[in-house]
């Protein structure tokens, strides 16, 4: 069974796009500490630029498509990987009834170094318990795509808002999508039919 790790924040969370322009500030700051090799808990980066984000990304509904994370759950172990806490994570699937899809929660904070260092991603591989090669990346941040592809892993791009971005040759998404279900058809190699079945979809 193929393992994928599905990125948390604007892959599976809704952000606005307020927040998403914070949020990816934020990502600026974090790659220069994963080059610099600091780790400070990804809250804490957060909350020193705006009070209160923290909570409020908790409670943000997910992307439309979020649902088809039980799709992919029967070819796949799904790990959501995170720098939020495991807590903030749990929170949202639960709430959101897609816990039970995720074979797990890996955060920078388990591992004591920021996403998307080398550190996190090997990491997160001994957690999962496959080898990196063996692993598919889903994630909205070009960040943990080029970290991805450096480590010979498979990777989505899911640019949900069309961006662009420089990835170098060699570096390249293996493939550019702009949703979850996307990802469902590329993986089964069927398309997804969310008109069947009682349970949000099935393939056809």
């Amino acid at each position: 069974m193929m393992v994928v790790f599905v990125n948390f924040a604007d892959s599976l969370v809704r952000l606005d796009d307020e927040t998403k322009r914070l949020i990816d500030n934020v990502n600026c700051v974090v790659s220069s500490y994963v080059t610099s090799g600091v780790h400070l808990p990804y809250e804490t980066i957060l909350e020193s630029l705006q009070k209160g984000v923290t909570e409020r990304i908790a409670k943000v509904p997910p992307w439309d498509d979020a649902f088809l994370v039980e799709e992919l759950s029967y070819r796949a172990r799904i790990f959501v990987v995170s720098n939020f806490s495991q807590k903030v994570v749990k929170d949202f699937l639960i709430r959101n009834n897609l816990d039970a899809f995720v074979d797990g929660v890996i955060s920078s904070g388990d591992v004591m170094r920021l996403k998307p260092s080398r550190e996190f991603f090997e990491m997160a591989s001994k957690k999962a318990n496959v080898p990196l090669q063996a692993i598919t990346l889903v994630s909205s941040n070009p960040f943990d795509v080029l970290m991805a592809k450096s480590l010979k892993m498979r990777a989505f791009w899911l640019n949900r808002r069309g961006s662009t971005f420089p990835f170098p040759a060699g570096l390249q998404p293996d493939s550019v999508v702009s949703s979850l279900r996307v990802v469902a058809e590329i993986t089964a190699e069927k398309k997804v039919d969310s008109r069947m079945g009682d349970s949000a979809l099935r393939c056809t």
